[in-house]
């Protein structure tokens, strides 16, 4: 056997072949992770770069923001600040608090209520954050509406998905205007016909002339977390399957190579040992007297 027979042998051995399947899967696996961690990464990244020019930006029309009541609002819109002024439904149908939101890790309510322009635009206004009562699961507190007309500056959401769930009376389980105006239209008020926003809908910044109001909500988060490092740790775990492998099987072929050296070397030394010349065996001279004598009797049996 020689050297390329033993590098063939163990290159080729079944712990080889399977120990670079698994090495494949699982780097991979690791690689899939790391592009999931870093598509994470873009999507905050970009959350991040529109809250950055949007959310202090200086207020606008709603019309500017929204072609029609209907079209929903666009990604890049998100945060966009918009003034409008009119009143708020003041009836007790109108207010509605969305349940489970959480406030500086409390959970309780957002109060929403349809905000009517004087164009006769009416678009939900999420106006706080209201604690909940646990006897009851309802609001602690609701506060005051304002009466009368008034401006308002809001931030555009886009609405969320509305829960196959019936929530209790005056409550919501999602912020959607066509599902909430259902809600209020059932219970007896037709506050919200008209032309109702329904691709978005308003987080309430300021009220002029102020009031009380629920307490605001936290603006949003703009870090980047740690999906970045995340994804590029998954992506040295999957180099790290492929160099352990070259390491192994390195060693194990350094391993057979140097049995092979010393299977050659005891074989040398027995085929040596078997060459080696015999040594001559030197007769010492026969004397004369000797020959002499082996003369005699030669003659003597003749």
């Amino acid at each position: 056997m020689n050297r390329s027979t033993v590098r063939r042998r163990v290159l080729l051995s079944r712990e080889t072949l399977l120990g670079a399947l698994v090495v494949i899967l699982a780097s991979a696996l690791c690689i899939g992770l790391g592009l999931w961690q870093f598509g994470r990464y873009e999507d905050r990244r970009d959350s991040a770069a529109i809250v950055d020019a949007q959310y202090d930006a200086d207020p606008v029309p709603l019309d500017e923001v929204l072609d029609s009541p209907t079209t929903p609002l666009a990604s890049q819109q998100q945060w966009t600040p918009v003034t409008l002024t009119g009143s708020y439904c003041d009836e007790p149908a109108c207010v509605l608090h969305v349940r489970n939101r959480q406030l500086n890790g409390s959970v309780g309510f957002w109060e929403t209520v349809p905000f009517r322009s004087d164009d006769g635009v009416v678009l939900f206004v999420v106006r706080g954050w209201v604690a909940e009562d646990e006897s009851t699961s309802a609001p602690a507190k609701p506060a005051a509406l304002p009466e009368g007309e008034i401006t308002i500056t809001v931030r555009l959401r886009p609405i969320e998905p509305v829960l196959d769930r019936d929530p209790p009376a005056r409550q919501a389980h999602s912020v959607n205007p066509e599902q909430m105006a259902e809600l209020i239209t059932g219970a007896g008020s037709d506050a919200t016909a008209g032309t109702l926003v329904t691709g978005a809908f308003g987080e309430l910044a300021a009220e002029q002339p102020p009031g009380p109001r629920p307490a605001p909500l936290e603006a949003p988060d703009t870090s980047l977390g740690p999906h970045l490092s995340y994804a590029f740790q998954w992506w040295i775990f999957a180099l790290f399957f492929p160099l352990a492998l070259v390491v192994r099987t390195r060693k194990v072929l350094q391993e057979s190579l140097e049995d092979l050296e010393a299977e050659h070397e005891t074989v040398e030394t027995e085929l040596t040992a078997v060459r080696r010349p015999r040594r001559e065996v030197h007769t010492s001279h026969r004397g004369q007297d000797e020959d002499e004598e082996d003369a005699l009797i030669d003659s003597f049996y003749r």
